[in-house]
């Protein structure tokens, strides 16, 4: 009964399962562009007009491509998955294929005043849900250590969530600050995927590092 309840499944299946997932979101991002219907000579004006969406498009595309990388480095460092992670990936992946949705409406509302404003709070609570749900799936996993590889084992949860709970932080200020000024929140968005860019999950390298 207890194996029943607490069954696992491999790694590989659940990886490349969500890798097709993260593919669609990131596919979907660019739909938010329409080819311009313009006269002659008008063109140029015509995508210059686009910008806003070029700009969210890129803070987007940045988050779920890092996003990717770390959730990719969460399963290398795992043996198997049990029942809770898999539910844990199905919500995220839920919130990851959202992304272009809130996307579209920042683009195409950014500089639209308070229009913009209820835009920008609607990307941050969307970012922070997804960030919280990354940030419970790994100290889910480093708190079930059957879960882990004996390398992963070593690390303590205090050295790896700090790191992760930065964005958490980041993207739920961000929701308040979409009142103060879009374009502070758009590029507090794409820093904070800069950020993650060059801080990924440590937990597969030497105690000591």
């Amino acid at each position: 009964m207890g194996a029943t309840l607490r069954s696992v499944m491999s790694t590989s299946r659940l990886g490349g399962f969500s890798d097709g997932v993260f593919a669609v979101a990131i596919t979907l991002l660019v739909l938010q562009f329409g080819v311009p219907q313009v006269q002659s000579g008008h063109l140029l004006g015509s995508l210059l007009d686009q910008w806003p969406q070029f700009v969210t498009y890129t803070a987007s595309f940045l988050t779920v491509g890092v996003l990717w990388v770390n959730h990719h480095a969460i399963f290398n460092g795992l043996r198997k998955v049990d029942r809770t992670i898999q539910f844990i990936n199905v919500v995220l992946l839920l919130l990851v294929v959202l992304v272009p949705y809130p996307t579209q409406l920042l683009g195409r509302f950014l500089n639209s005043g308070w229009d913009g404003s209820v835009a920008a709070a609607f990307y941050g609570a969307v970012m922070t849900l997804m960030s919280l749900c990354f940030q419970v799936m790994v100290a889910w996993a480093l708190t079930h250590p059957e879960l882990l590889q004996p390398a992963v084992q070593k690390r303590r949860l205090s050295s790896v969530l700090p790191r992760f709970g930065l964005g958490l932080i980041t993207y739920a200020v961000s929701i308040g600050l979409a009142f103060v000024s879009t374009w502070l929140v758009v590029a507090i968005y794409a820093a904070t995927a800069i950020y993650y860019a060059f801080n990924q999950i440590p937990w597969l390298a030497d105690e000591g590092t």
